[in-house]
């Protein structure tokens, strides 16, 4: 099933269209979709050539990419002949490959081939200013090493820099599009699939278990389950040396989120420790947080949060109990793993709130536009959601709660009372109020809430956006 991708399937179309030569970049974290993205791109086209490399030597990758090249050219000669390198390769390509035919070539998971052989960039560099950027030849190159196809073909010191026409980072989908490969569940179930996955298309897809309970036992706490060691093999793909990194995740998944915590829990002090969450937010793991009424490069107390759903969740629950899971005691494990996954889960629904108001808020029903949207804290209170627009002042307050008890008076009341302590644009604002509840609200709450003109939103609001 093909869920979503239409903007990025638009832009290749686009860049298809055009009578020029194109050196279009896709790259995002394994799992994610992109070679189903382009394979759904080529499936029509007639001149289309997509190779995946894999770990092997660069003479067997060349065989393999050979092989490809044959079965669209059925040149004999080409499949005859032994190359010794890349150089070589490509220099016979530059020969025999049309011109001025729009053929696409499609090069998928290139950090093996860098891996293989870290000349490979240079060599593509060469034979692009020499003979691709000539044709129109449409060159797609994808990689899941984020970091790498940061370092190797993005960065300004690459070899490559300069020679792209666009890149695609492809990001794991949100809950709107995650939740049409969860149809067959509750919106609940939904909400906490989706705080264990992410939006990883893979990952969703190989939900098949009945509930999340049997989901849990059968796929990520059993020893053969695939999600068992799916992040050590993530993190070893990305680092070389990845026992830092490792130790930072944990420590961020069990709540030490500020930088001094941090550098605590691993033992690295706060300096070293920077270098390490950068290359994290960097490949798009960890992300760091501020108020949205702040400015990020000013404001020194931002926390720390793993971006990725799927790390979160196993650095929380597996990753300390993996001793457990080794010796297949896992009964008690999974009850208190289900016992704490609704406080786990209402971070997710937080973010889940903010995806569905600003929908809400693009269909103008919370009486504003905002352009800012994030969770705002001071020493002693937070706010779920905070969104602001600093054109018009509105500014938006929400509650999100994850709880089985409905919602009182005391809540809402509590909410209007924290308001007024963000410090933005305060006396001439325009503000505006709303809870998000997944079991709805008391007779007394919607009352108060309809006399102080606080919008209210239950789970089956939720679902209808979503569904």
């Amino acid at each position: 099933m093909f869920v979503n991708r239409k903007h990025e399937l638009k832009h290749l179309e686009e860049e298809c269209q055009k009578n020029r030569p194109a050196f279009i970049v896709i790259y995002g974290r394994r799992r994610i979709g992109k070679t189903t993205l382009i394979e759904e791109f080529g499936k029509d086209k007639p001149d289309f050539i997509y190779y995946l490399a894999d770990q092997q030597t660069s003479a067997q990758q060349i065989d393999s990419f050979k092989q490809q090249i044959y079965e669209y050219t059925r040149d004999e000669f080409l499949i005859k002949t032994r190359f010794d390198n890349w150089d070589q390769y490509f220099s016979y390509l530059s020969k025999t490959l049309p011109q001025d035919k729009r053929l696409i070539l499609a090069i998928d998971e290139i950090t093996y081939l860098i891996k293989s052989d870290p000349a490979f960039p240079s060599i593509l560099q060469k034979y692009w200013d020499m003979f691709f950027s000539k044709t129109r030849i449409h060159l797609l190159v994808c990689g899941s090493l984020v970091g790498m196809m940061l370092r190797d073909v993005l960065n300004y010191d690459s070899p490559l820099y300069g020679r792209r026409t666009s890149q695609i980072h492809l990001k794991p989908f949100n809950f709107r599009h995650a939740s049409l490969l969860l149809k067959e569940f509750s919106i609940e179930d939904r909400v906490l699939l989706y705080s264990i996955t992410g939006g990883v298309a893979k990952y969703l897809l190989l939900i098949e278990e009945p509930d999340v309970r049997d989901f849990i036992r059968k796929k990520i706490i059993s020893k053969e389950g695939f999600f068992y060691q799916e992040s050590i093999f993530l993190l070893s793909q990305e680092f070389k040396n990845p026992n830092v990194y490792l130790s930072i995740l944990k420590a961020v998944a069990l709540g030490h989120t500020k930088l001094n915590e941090i550098s605590n829990f691993v033992g690295i002090e706060g300096k070293k420790i920077t270098r390490y969450l950068d290359v994290l937010q960097e490949i798009g793991v960890v992300v760091r947080q501020v108020p949205p009424t702040e400015d990020p490069l000013r404001f020194r107390k931002g926390v720390y949060h793993i971006e990725d759903n799927f790390l979160n969740f196993w650095f929380r629950f597996v990753m300390p109990n993996r001793s457990k899971i080794e010796m297949r005691d896992t009964d008690a494990l999974l009850d208190s793993i289900m016992e704490a996954m609704p406080g786990y889960a209402s971070r997710t629904f937080e973010n889940i709130s903010m995806e569905f108001l600003q929908e809400v808020a693009a269909e103008g029903r919370l009486g504003a536009r905002f352009t800012r949207w994030g969770r705002w804290w001071d020493r002693e209170n937070e706010i779920d959601v905070v969104a602001l627009d600093n054109d018009s002042h509105d500014i938006l307050f929400c509650e999100c709660k994850w709880q089985n008890r409905k919602i009182g008076v005391d809540v809402i009341r509590r909410l209007l009372d924290k308001g007024p302590l963000v410090k933005w644009f305060n006396g001439v604002r325009k503000e505006h109020y709303a809870v998000v509840s997944k079991a709805g609200f008391t007779k007394k709450a919607v009352a108060f809430a309809k006399d102080k003109g606080v919008l209210l939103f239950d789970l089956k609001d939720v679902e209808r956006y979503f569904d």
